[in-house]
């Protein structure tokens, strides 16, 4: 009975997915009538969050559309920007357990400044790669309590492409928008706007984990190794704009030992709000 449970949840999934790809996820769900396995499917959503199975997936055109306009745009700040998939799911249920509830993605220039000052911190393999990353979009991963307290500060961390994190105080990087990179990017966007982090939902984020555990990791057998995160420019919900703005943002989509994205499997996914 057990197995058979869990072979409908992964049939559900398949369907799901299916229709994530193909962008039509939102029309199915707002459907006015079901038949009985259709219904399934819509319970199945329900129960494990709408906003998560609806609203944060993006169909396989939209992607296409938005990371070519990335490349076409400002194709000299394109590199991959990746994290470790065990290395950042500890951090996230760590500070999960720790009482945090959100995640930000902060995008960074680098300078030599930068690399003096935590030279002392990295080890020279990871020194190496972050002096390589001096002419291209970067980022910092962080979580919050809203708001921010003493008992529970900020914690702000170099991950991204090192093999391992390192906490980091970031008072030193400055105004993102202010940079070589952010003027690129402002540029690039016909509302000449620029997001200088991506705010997540901290639980939703861990849902998103364990989905790639439950779904791909369980039910396909895929060897998930690190997660990658792909610049797209496209105008995307903001917390101070009543409508989207054309911005940078990053797609999701996880990728296996041999560094091949697992898109004929999963969906891209952009579960953040862009912050001015």
């Amino acid at each position: 009975m057990e197995k058979e449970l869990y072979d409908f949840k992964c049939a559900l999934e398949a369907t799901i997915v299916a229709m994530q790809k193909a962008g039509t996820i939102r029309d199915f769900y707002e459907m006015a009538e079901f038949t009985e396995q259709e219904q399934w499917i819509k319970d199945y959503i329900v129960k494990n969050g709408v906003k998560f199975f609806v609203t944060h997936p993006i169909g396989d055109e939209e992607f296409r559309v938005n990371s070519g306009v990335f490349q076409q745009r400002v194709p000299n700040l394109a590199q991959e920007l990746y994290v470790d998939f065990r290395l950042f799911e500890t951090l996230v249920r760590d500070r999960l357990n720790e009482g945090y509830t959100l995640m930000k993605i902060s995008f960074r220039e680098i300078t030599d400044s930068i690399i003096s000052e935590y030279s002392r911190i990295l080890g020279e393999e990871n020194q190496m790669f972050v002096k390589s990353k001096k002419e291209y979009l970067y980022a910092t991963l962080s979580f919050h309590v809203e708001p921010d307290t003493e008992a529970n500060p900020a914690k702000h961390y170099f991950i991204f492409n090192l093999d391992t994190y390192h906490e980091i105080n970031v008072n030193s990087f400055g105004d993102f928008k202010r940079s070589r990179v952010g003027q690129i990017l402002i540029n690039a966007s016909s509302d000449a706007y620029v997001a200088e982090c991506i705010r997540y939902d901290l639980i939703l984020v861990k849902q998103y984990i364990d989905r790639i555990h439950m779904y791909l990791e369980g039910c396909l057998r895929k060897n998930v190794v690190r997660l990658d995160f792909i610049p797209c420019i496209g105008r995307k919900k903001t917390m101070t704009f009543a409508t989207g703005k054309e911005s940078l943002y990053l797609a999701t989509m996880p990728s296996d030992n041999n560094k091949q994205l697992l898109s004929a499997d999963f969906p891209y996914y952009d579960q953040g709000s862009l912050e001015p």
